[in-house]
């Protein structure tokens, strides 16, 4: 529900008022025709606007609470419609969670071509705030559901057989969540001793 001020033009007279009043008062009681002027200039564009738009210019009212209208009786223990606003804030937490998702990716993409060590210290410590690990593999027994194996390098003995040697690039994980599996390289086969 919306309270009507009229068609663009009434709102712009009215807006026009109140900047002129603006004009005067703020100034410290003498008139002063910038700031007349700059308050207008809105007002004029906001109206062209509305005028372009075909509609008025219209403030929000706060509409009444009201039960949703196909409310079951109370006890009867038949399930209703499901409310809007339930709709509207799981959509609304779809969408930000998809944002979240880009905003991520995208940060990730920069940390991995951060030339500048500040940056890179930046964009790490805003990852530790939000959820977001990094992945540095070396070491843990490979796991293909986890690691993609780049390169492999000998062995140095039986125990290194299937361990990380090293993290050619680091994943990410965002709230327990493999974002990027990290890119490793991996102990395999028995060196030759000499």
């Amino acid at each position: 529900m919306t309270n009507r001020l009229g068609g663009p033009l009434v709102g712009a007279l009215a807006g026009l008022a109140a900047a002129a009043l603006g004009a005067v008062f703020l100034t410290g009681g003498g008139f002063d025709a910038r700031v007349l002027a700059i308050a207008a200039g809105s007002v004029l564009v906001t109206a062209a606007v509305a005028f372009i738009a075909g509609k008025s210019i219209a403030a929000a009212a706060p509409a009444p609470l009201k039960p949703p209208p196909f409310a079951p009786a109370p006890g009867t223990g038949a399930s209703g419609a499901i409310p809007v606003n339930q709709l509207q804030d799981s959509a609304r937490a779809a969408q930000n969670a998809a944002d979240r998702t880009v905003l991520v990716e995208a940060c990730v993409w920069m940390r991995d071509r951060a030339t500048s060590p500040a940056l890179a210290q930046h964009l790490d410590g805003a990852f530790v705030k939000v959820g977001v690990a990094q992945v540095d593999a070396t070491g843990q027994r490979f796991d293909p559901a986890v690691h993609e194996a780049g390169s492999t390098v000998a062995a140095r003995g039986p125990a290194d057989e299937g361990i990380i040697a090293r993290t050619e690039q680091i994943g990410y994980t965002d709230r327990g969540r493999i974002l990027r599996h990290p890119i490793v390289t991996v102990y395999r086969g028995q060196g030759v001793r000499a």
